[in-house]
């Protein structure tokens, strides 16, 4: 029997260079950009080249995830709409979905600051600072910034989430290669799926339009690779 994997890959750009870049959540249902869509066709052509012939997609009911899922299909001559899931939806963001990223930075340094007391101490460089300081922290380690505190239930579900469609994946699709494609935010989580003993990537993020590769073997799911582009 073939090996089962799964792919999770994030979706391709919906912003164009020289745009004003937004946090993009649930909320900003926003359409891939030409070069998104090319990045989608790409990724395909990489599972062509590593050897991965998915037989089954999966995405977020989103049209930037959509978008690109059909993408990578038409590499393979899929072109049916993949089966959306729920789960793989991005994070509302709440008031901020849709700011512009250096708003975003902006306040959630000074959230940091009030919670360490210092918030009129500082200079606003010092603010952004910490707001990309706790940005990071989220990319590095899921830890969320102060001001995402709101988001703890979903990040709290999100490994359940993971670990259960990996199950299903296991049971229902054994030998197949499975696309699920998705947001950074999201994406980021499905390294749940490995168990506690299995070193991590150091930074946990997937550029735009790059995937992750999940292999099972002898039931328990393995990371073969990593934000490959």
């Amino acid at each position: 029997m073939q090996t089962t994997k799964l792919i999770v890959a994030r979706h391709g750009n919906t912003f164009n260079k020289g745009d004003v870049v937004l946090r993009v959540g649930a909320r900003a249902n926003l359409p891939l950009t030409e070069e998104g869509r090319l990045q989608g066709q790409r990724l395909g052509a990489k599972l062509i080249e590593m050897k991965l012939f998915p037989t089954r997609f999966f995405a977020a009911p989103l049209k930037r995830t959509i978008e690109t899922s059909l993408e990578i299909a038409s590499c393979f001559d899929l072109g049916a709409p993949p089966q959306i899931l729920d789960f793989l939806t991005e994070f509302d963001y709440g008031e901020y979905d849709g700011l512009p990223e250096t708003e975003v930075v902006k306040r959630l340094g000074v959230l940091e600051a009030q919670e360490n007391g210092n918030a009129q101490d500082l200079s606003p460089e010092e603010l952004e600072a910490l707001g990309k300081k706790a940005l990071k922290v989220w990319d590095t380690t899921r830890k969320l910034p102060v001001g995402w505190r709101f988001l703890q239930e979903r990040v709290n579900r999100l490994e359940d989430d993971w670990r259960n469609f990996g199950k299903q994946i296991a049971t229902k699709y054994p030998g197949e290669t499975v696309v699920a494609t998705t947001s950074n935010g999201i994406a980021r989580f499905s390294l749940s799926l490995l168990s506690g003993s299995v070193l991590r990537p150091t930074d946990l993020k997937l550029s735009t339009g790059a995937f992750g590769v999940f292999v099972l073997d002898r039931g328990c799911w393995k990371l073969e690779a990593w934000n490959v582009r």
